[in-house]
C-alpha cells in the first residue's frame, strides 16, 4: 500500500496562471519522500536520512490551485539497487484528480562526504515492507 502525505498549498506555491508552479511539483515530491523514508526507517520526524538526488522524471498530468487547498502525495518502492532508491510518487487534488507522477531515484551516502554506500540489509527490508 502506497504512503501519503497531505501538503498545504501555499500562496507561494501559485504561478501567475493561478496553478501550483512546475517546480513546485518535485519539492511537493521530496516532501513525500522525505516522509515515506522516516516512516518506513523509523526515525523521529525531523532527522535525516542521507541520500542525494540522482535522476527525477516527471509527467504532468493535471493542475492543482489553490482552491484544492491540499496536495495528496503518495509514494511506493519502484526498485532497489546496490546504493540507490527508485521510488513512484504520484501528487493528486483532494478529490483524485491526478497532477503528476513522478520517479525519483535517489543514492544514499555515508553522510561524512558525499560518498555512495550500500542499502543495509535493514534498510532494504525496511523500504521493500
Amino acid at each position: 500500500m502506497p504512503h501519503e502525505k497531505r501538503i498545504e498549498i501555499r500562496w507561494s506555491d501559485l504561478d501567475a496562471y493561478g496553478h501550483v508552479n512546475q517546480a513546485v511539483y518535485l519539492t511537493y515530491a521530496e516532501e513525500v519522500l522525505d516522509d515515506w523514508f522516516r516512516t518506513r526507517l523509523g526515525r523521529a520526524p525531523g532527522s535525516v536520512w542521507d541520500y542525494v538526488a540522482r535522476r527525477t522524471t516527471i509527467d504532468y498530468r493535471g493542475e492543482l490551485r489553490l482552491e484544492d487547498r491540499l496536495a495528496v502525495g503518495s509514494a511506493e518502492l519502484a526498485a532497489l539497487g546496490t546504493t540507490s532508491v527508485t521510488a513512484r510518487v504520484t501528487l493528486s487534488a483532494p478529490d483524485g484528480r491526478v497532477a503528476s507522477e513522478l520517479e525519483l531515484v535517489v543514492v544514499v551516502i555515508d553522510g561524512k562526504g558525499g560518498a555512495p554506500r550500500p542499502l543495509s540489509e535493514e534498510e532494504r527490508g525496511a523500504l521493500a515492507g
